[in-house]
């Protein structure tokens, strides 16, 4: 009614575990088996796989950073609407053909974008 309870109990063999019971001795074979999408590697071992896939996510992790230095200061400036009105006048001198007025007022909007100083200063909280 109960059923039939199995269980395997293993005894390591050496120096410190000497009984006079028998013991059992479990080998194991393991061969180097590697799923078949991941065929091409198996032939360069855990190392080379590993060191494929190390690879393949340092260079997603690297494309994904890369340039973040240089965008991060035009993306994260907190008061941009100086900015924005110097564009906006570069746009309503241009529309009016006031050339000259609109070379001038282009190149101070260049000059701030090559001046991180000034552009600092610009976009500050009031």
């Amino acid at each position: 009614s109960e059923g039939v309870r199995e269980w395997w109990v293993l005894n390591q063999l050496g120096k410190r575990y000497k009984t006079s019971e028998e013991s059992l001795e479990l080998f194991i074979f393991s061969d180097k088996v590697s799923p078949p999408s991941l065929g091409f590697l198996a032939g360069y071992g855990i190392m080379g796989l590993y060191a494929s896939v190390v690879l393949v996510i340092g260079k997603f992790v690297r494309e994904f950073f890369s340039g973040i230095s240089h965008s991060i200061m035009f993306e994260e400036l907190p008061n941009v609407d100086r900015i924005l009105k110097l564009c906006t006048d570069i746009f309503l001198v241009r529309e009016t053909g006031e050339l000259e007025l609109e070379e001038d007022l282009y190149a101070k909007l260049i000059f701030l974008y090559r001046s991180p100083e000034t552009m600092i200063k610009w976009t500050r909280e009031k």
